[in-house]
Order: C-alpha cells, then structure tokens, then sequence
C-alpha cells in the first residue's frame, strides 16, 4: 500500500457520513506505520471495540468501510477468514455487518461476512503471523499470488458495499 494522508483515509469511507468520518478514532501506528508491508489497512476504535475500519487502494482510489463486531461469541471448531482465508481456532474470526445504507427507509441492509479478529490479514497472508492451534491449509501459492488474492477479497467485498449504495 502507498502511504496516505490522514484526511485522504477520512475521506475514504463510503459508508458513514462525512461527519462520522472526522470522529473516526485513527490510531496513530496505523498512520505512521510501514505502510507498504500491508495489503489493506485494518483496526479496530480502542475506545470502541466492537468498531473496525479497513481501507484499501481500488481502481476508484482509496475506499474506506465501517465495521461493527457481532456481539455473538463463537464457540468450537476452526473458523476461515473470508478475506485472507487463513483458518483460526473460533476466537480469531469474528462475524463483522457492514451498513450499506444510512436511512430507515432502506431498511439498514448491510452486508455480513467472517474476518479475522485483529485484523491482520496482511500479516497473515504474508506469513508474518501464524494462528495458534489451527494447522493451515498447504498452498502452492507464492506470497504475492496469496497477497493479490487478500486484496481482490477486500476489493470484492468493499465493492459489494459501494454496488448496493450507488457508489
């Protein structure tokens, strides 16, 4: 990922009012972090917990999406994030909504989809980080076919949003 400015990300998000946009909390190793080492930027509001933001780089520029944590508790088994397909025991993935629309009238639809719990994808993807206790899939794939298919992924899934909103 190129390096951004701080207004460019708030002005990223496509699914939150441009006032909700300048509270959004931004910690600052994600804005002076090493920026080219990710596939996608991820974090969670430490304020707020259950709030996620990732942006990431698209033909249409830089996109930003508002997350919010289920409050449902996973139990048992292995679980796959849908973005970086690497499998967690049930703690490390967590069920995220995404609001796809602002009003009541449109019936607050929002997209569902698992993601890992840290967000770290990118550490994941490129062998930085490995999940405890869950043996991963073998894959023939080099680490910049599996980083290309973590950002298609986030690409899919922010252009899933940006489709039902008109954007």
């Amino acid at each position: 990922m190129q390096k951004h400015s701080e207004s460019a990300i708030r002005k990223s998000f496509i699914n939150c009012s441009k006032g909700a946009a300048q509270r959004i909390n931004i910690p600052q190793d994600v804005l002076h972090g090493d920026w080219e080492s990710q596939i996608f930027l991820g974090w969670y509001d430490p304020k707020s917990p259950r709030v996620g933001y990732v942006v990431v780089e698209t033909e249409d520029g830089l996109r930003g999406l508002v997350l919010e944590k289920s409050a449902q508790k996973a139990s048992g088994g292995a679980r796959m994030c849908q973005i970086c397909l690497t499998l967690h025991p049930a703690s490390g993935v967590c069920l995220v909504s995404i609001q796809r629309s602002k009003t009541a009238k449109d019936h607050y639809s929002s997209v569902g989809t698992y993601v890992c719990s840290n967000l770290a994808c990118s550490d994941y993807t490129l062998g930085r980080k490995k999940p405890d206790g869950v043996r991963q899939m073998e894959e023939t794939m080099s680490a910049e076919e599996r980083a290309e298919r973590t950002l298609a992924n986030m690409r899919g899934l922010v252009e899933r949003v940006a489709e039902a909103m008109g954007k």
